[in-house]
């Protein structure tokens, strides 16, 4: 079994990327959308519900985790191949060790509140306080990933550079539009 984790902050390009992958025809999931996978969870990790408009007091007291048989069972189900898992969760760094890279999409304040304000079908970043928890919330999560060994990677450049930097570290030899061991998207 084989994984490779792509996070970072809400609008950092975790979703495109897991869509330009599997364009690309490697096995890539946006862990967003795999069911009971991510969730809100409170301190005592219980799963909530995340209310419509959530204030920072909300916020302060509940994170955006995974689940770790889940998680294992993603990854499970994709071998032989490798899986790229996009998407991030405040218990990431404890499950680091399932994967053999994590990269970290890099961006800049103003480009996260721009990519926030532009995205079509996902409103996190422009309901109740989530814009200004994110707005907080970024440096210090950038910062502790980059100390926790991430492979930083500029989101700001174009798609293509990402996922070619991506891939340049994971499958040797790969050239743009080109991997090297391929299977259908998951």
């Amino acid at each position: 079994m084989s994984a490779v984790q792509i996070t970072g902050c809400s609008g950092a390009g975790k979703t495109t990327i897991a869509a330009e992958l599997a364009r690309r025809g490697l096995a890539s999931i946006d862990t967003d959308d795999v069911p009971l996978l991510a969730r809100f969870v409170d301190e005592a990790g219980a799963m909530v519900a995340e209310p419509e408009a959530p204030d920072l007091a909300w916020l302060s007291r509940h994170s955006w985790a995974w689940d770790p048989a889940r998680l294992d069972q993603e990854i499970a189900a994709a071998a032989p191949v490798t899986l790229y898992v996009c998407g991030g969760a405040a218990n990431e760094i404890e499950l680091a060790g399932r994967f053999t890279h994590v990269f970290l999409l890099e961006i800049d304040e103003p480009t996260m509140l721009a990519r926030l304000e532009a995205r079509p079908h996902n409103d996190w970043g422009r309901i109740g306080d989530t814009r200004e928890h994110l707005r907080r919330f970024l440096p210090g999560y950038q910062a502790r990933l980059r100390a926790a060994g991430a492979i930083a990677i500029d989101a700001g450049q174009p798609l293509e550079q990402v996922a070619d930097a991506i891939l340049a570290r994971t499958l040797p030899g790969a050239a743009a539009g080109r991997p090297g061991r391929s299977c259908p998207a998951r």
